[in-house]
């Protein structure tokens, strides 16, 4: 008992070290933002809300910021509808070079991302469709197909094919059995792969700064280039304000779809 306690004791003392070291910076982040010194300096002498004020002075950084939600929209969407499709292969057949695929579909995860940059803006240029919009969406795909594969696999490995069989039993088609059966089941994974590829694409920088263009730019390379100009703590505004509306989706798509509970639960 002893040993046993001192093991969950050594477990808990490192788990709180890990969390008090990835939210650090977080914290930091949300006093920088109330700084009112003109400089970023920690912890701030005074206090102030000039820098949120301030945040509407970032050159494009309403239309950008809707650029990038358009663009991360629509590549966390096709590529989950896209890797619905490939999971389902995966577990659920045998093929010929079937770990082949699958490392192929996860390999961006560990390839670095300049590296994928590089590759695409040089793809795009022979098919001469560098610098759209478009392209931009597909290289954002690129990034995060992996995703949604992986939760979605997950998800397959947990759930109940008898109930399927059931329903087939029971008169109802292959397409009634998908809608009705196998998407509830495989809820957990489909919200959580959208999140993870829509929150990866929305606030990227390497893949995009190789794809954009004067006209088409996103939030975070503008967001990067007043960094580079300014050195107040207008970014740190921004940036807090981006963790608390991404934790409230978070929350809320929890609270509204259980993704975590079920997860669990299964």
């Amino acid at each position: 008992m002893s040993e046993e306690r001192d093991f969950r004791l050594v477990v808990n003392v490192l788990g709180w070290a890990a969390m008090a070291f990835l939210v650090f910076p977080v914290i930091v982040t949300l006093l920088v933002s109330f700084n009112g010194s003109f400089f970023i300096e920690f912890p701030p002498s005074s206090y102030s809300l000039e820098w949120y004020r301030n945040i509407a002075n970032i050159n494009k950084i309403g239309e950008a910021t809707l650029i990038s939600l358009l663009i991360a929209t629509i590549a966390a969407t096709l590529v989950t509808v896209m890797a619905l499709g490939t999971a389902m292969a995966i577990v659920r057949y045998d093929f010929a070079g079937k770990a082949a695929l699958t490392s192929f579909l996860l390999s961006p995860v560990a390839v670095p991302i300049v590296a994928i940059g590089i590759a695409l803006v040089q793809f795009f240029i022979r098919l001469d469709i560098a610098f759209t919009w478009y392209s931009l969406v597909i290289g954002h795909m690129v990034l995060v197909a992996a995703y949604p594969v992986r939760t979605i696999v997950a998800s397959m490995t947990l759930y109940n094919p008898n109930i399927e069989e059931a329903a087939s039993s029971l008169g109802a088609n292959r397409w009634v059995v998908f809608w009705t059966v196998t998407l509830p089941q495989l809820k957990p994974g489909i919200i959580s792969g959208f999140l993870f590829a829509f929150l990866i694409s929305f606030d990227n920088y390497p893949i995009s700064i190789f794809l954009v263009r004067g006209g088409l730019t996103t939030m975070p390379i503008e967001l990067f280039n007043y960094i580079s100009q300014n050195f107040d703590p207008t970014p740190a505004a921004f940036s807090t304000l981006y963790i608390l509306i991404i934790s409230l989706v978070i929350m809320f798509v929890e609270k509204r779809y259980q993704v975590i509970s079920l997860s669990v639960g299964r």
